[in-house]
Order: structure tokens, then C-alpha cells, then sequence
């Protein structure tokens, strides 16, 4: 059996180049080919059937961007790393769009780079690449297998918490579901929401987490100052009866609707406008409070701003991971925040992951925060274990806005 880890094709217009790249993944373990034109590289392409490409963006003639382009249309399934010497802001948009047009890239190389950095990202990709599998073992549930789930009630609510960026205290949690299998296992909201809103198993399922967490959080928390956030899907703000449901549940709990947020996203909103415009308003008389989530990664995001009576903006995680390494992530989060403030919404921060965000976001003003750097989403009994030994500490070192 061979030891090789793949086949890797490299372009780059330059031999020198090609040829040493081609050479240091022989030494990571690769059987390599090196071309430096775009017509040899889809001939080898056919021919060698690589299992990782390498790709120089600045070429004459044919460049990168066009190859990349070329590999989305033949549907590769070939991995790439994405090299080059035009700056890193070049590089990161290269990556995001090669994704975006479905191809598989593991990473880039900014020129020039020394063969460690491609040791280390091979091996990522390689050790991600099991993770992915193990993960495919792991499927979408059938429609019958989610149906079984909802009439067994074997769904269960996860709580995160929310806690102030200023004080550090808790503000309110979001509820987050899951699907215990026949097995135990628990399985992840990917699995089955996607599935469930092509079904229209949707509306079970969401008024089975609805009135689970609403009737939990009435229990341990109707008088305390804090709030629960419910996420709302499109098919379900398509619906008239939608706040009359939520208005029942609040009522029969004992909670009053000013404690309870519904999160729309920018998407969700966008499908039926005039419909999300009737509802959400509806639901804002009654004292609900309603948040458009995942602001930012959409592309209607400043026009349902103005169409909808939102009363929060939840920073997508995407803008609030990278902010300790990241200056464009900060401005723009900065950005979005001054928005809000400008709209009169409060703000909520998705994906804390450190400190340093953190204390950034609450020198920029932003309000509230979430993220496994505060807690990660918890089973009820759990997150009342962890707030009983929640301390919250204010750091007294931060980021300049």
C-alpha cells in the first residue's frame, strides 16, 4: 500500500516556482506535477486526476480567478490552496469567492512562503478532512425519522447566555434547539431545520420549542430581569396566526411579552416582505421585542432596516470572531454598531470568543454579547448550575475603537 497523501497539480507561471512548490510536496508526502500555463494545467488535470491543486492568482494571460473560475464550472472536487504576493486582503477575497463558487479550499499561501506553512496547511486540510467525513457518517435525518422525533417529543432546548459587554452580568439567554435520538445521542439543529422547513414539519417542530422554552424560562426566571430570545423561521412568518400563538403560550405561562425577543433573520424577513411587515409589526404592538439575526451577511440588510419595526440588531458571528486579529472586522463592527445606536436598536454580539472582543465591543458601545467565551448553549439544568457559579468579572484591559 502506498504511503503518498495524494496527487498535488501546481500552476504558477513562473518554472522556478512551480517546480520548487512541486518539490516541497514531494517531501510532505506527495506525488506532484508542476505546469505553468493554464492550457498544460487542464490537460494534466484530466489526466493526473490530482487530489490537491495549487494555484498562483498573478499570471499572464489566463490568471487565477479565471481557473478558478473554469474548476467551478467542471465541478472539481479537487482541494485548493490558493498562493500569490498580492497582499493578504487580495488572498482572503480570492478564497471567499473560489468558496462561494463550491470549490474545496483548504486555505492560502501569501509569496513567499516557507514549507512548513505547506506541511501544516496540508495536514489541516488532511486531519479536517477526516473530521468531514465522520460528520458525513452523520446525515440529514429523514423526513420520517423528524417526524418520529416530534411525535415522541424528543426534542430539548438548549439556553446560551447573553450577558451585558459592560457590566459582564446576565441579560437573557437564547433558546437553541436539539433532538435527543432513540440512541442518546444528541443531534445538531443542522441535521434537521433545513429538512423541516422543506416539509413543513417547521411549524410542529417550532411550537414544541416554543412552548418548552417559554414555559422553562416562566418557571425559573418570571421575575428576574432578564430575556429570552426565540429564533423564527421564513415559513413561519407566513403565517397569520404567528403572534396570536406566541400571545397563547406567553399568557398560559405567566410571561409577560416584553420578556420575550423573536429573532428574524435579514433572509427570512426578505422572502415575503409584505407578510414579515404585517407580523413583526403585530407582534411589536403586543410588546414583543423582535431582532434581525445575522445582520450583515445578507444583501437586502439596510432595506429591512427601514421596512421593519426591529427592535435589536444581532451582530453576525462572521464580523465578531475575528476581531482581536482583525482591523477591518473591528471597523466594521464598530460600523454596524454606530448604526444601530443611530436606529435607536440595541445591539447584541454573536460568536465571543475571547476576551479581547469582548472588552472591544463594549468600548464601541455595543450592549449585549454571546458566545462559547461567556458559556456555550446548555440544557436548562445546566445553565441554572452555571449561572449559580457565574461571577461576573469586568476586565480592565480592552482595544481602542
Amino acid at each position: 500500500m502506498s504511503d503518498l497523501q495524494g496527487r498535488l497539480l501546481v500552476l504558477d507561471d513562473d518554472y522556478q516556482v512551480s517546480s520548487t512548490i512541486r518539490e516541497m510536496a514531494k517531501i510532505a508526502g506527495f506525488e506532484a506535477r508542476s505546469c505553468t500555463d493554464a492550457t498544460e494545467f487542464f490537460a494534466c488535470l484530466q489526466e493526473f486526476e490530482p487530489t490537491h491543486l495549487i494555484l498562483d492568482l498573478a499570471m499572464p494571460g489566463v490568471d487565477g480567478v479565471e481557473v478558478m473560475r473554469q474548476l467551478a464550472i467542471e465541478q472539481c472536487d479537487a482541494t485548493l490552496i490558493i498562493v500569490s504576493g498580492l497582499g493578504a486582503k487580495v488572498l482572503k477575497s480570492a478564497q471567499i469567492a473560489a468558496a462561494e463558487s463550491g470549490l474545496r479550499v483548504a486555505g492560502v499561501l501569501p509569496k513567499p512562503f516557507r514549507m512548513s506553512a505547506l506541511k501544516a496547511l496540508l495536514k489541516d486540510y488532511t486531519d479536517q478532512s477526516h473530521k468531514d467525513a465522520e460528520q458525513r457518517k452523520t446525515a440529514e435525518l429523514t423526513q420520517q425519522e423528524l417526524q418520529q422525533a416530534l411525535d415522541q417529543e424528543r426534542l430539548v432546548v438548549f439556553y446560551q447566555p447573553q450577558v451585558s459587554c459592560h457590566t459582564r452580568r446576565v441579560t437573557g439567554f437564547e433558546a437553541l434547539v436539539r433532538i435527543i435520538s432513540p440512541d442518546h445521542e444528541l443531534i445538531a439543529p443542522d441535521r434537521f431545520i433545513p429538512l423541516a422547513e422543506r416539509t413543513g414539519q417547521i411549524h410542529q417542530l417550532t411550537q414544541q420549542v416554543f412552548s418548552q422554552a417559554i414555559c422553562w424560562f416562566a418557571e425559573h426566571f418570571r421575575d428576574a430581569r432578564v430575556t429570552l430570545a426565540l429564533n423564527t423561521s421564513p415559513s413561519i412568518l407566513a403565517e397569520t396566526a404567528y403572534p396570536q400563538t406566541i400571545s397563547k403560550l406567553a399568557e398560559q405561562c405567566g410571561l409577560e411579552p416584553h420578556r420575550i425577543k423573536l429573532e428574524v433573520t435579514e433572509t427570512s424577513a426578505a422572502e415575503n416582505p409584505s407578510m414579515a411587515l404585517e407580523l413583526l409589526t403585530q407582534l411589536r404592538v403586543k410588546g414583543y421585542g423582535v431582532a434581525i439575526d445575522d445582520f450583515g451577511v445578507g444583501y437586502s440588510s439596510l432595506e429591512q432596516l427601514v421596512r421593519q419595526p426591529f427592535s435589536e440588531l444581532k451582530l453576525d458571528k462572521n464580523f465578531i470572531i475575528p476581531l482581536a486579529r482583525s482591523e477591518e472586522s473591528r471597523k466594521i463592527a464598530a460600523a454596524l454598531i454606530a448604526l444601530a445606536k443611530a436606529l435607536k436598536l440595541t445591539t447584541t454580539a454573536e460568536g465571543v470568543e475571547n476576551e479581547e472582543s469582548l472588552s472591544y465591543l463594549a468600548l464601541a458601545g455595543c450592549e449585549h454579547a454571546q458566545g462559547f467565551y461567556i458559556g456555550r448553549p446548555m440544557a436548562g439544568e445546566t445553565l441554572l448550575m452555571w449561572l449559580a457559579n457565574y461571577k461576573p468579572e469586568v476586565q480592565e484591559r480592552g482595544a481602542e475603537v
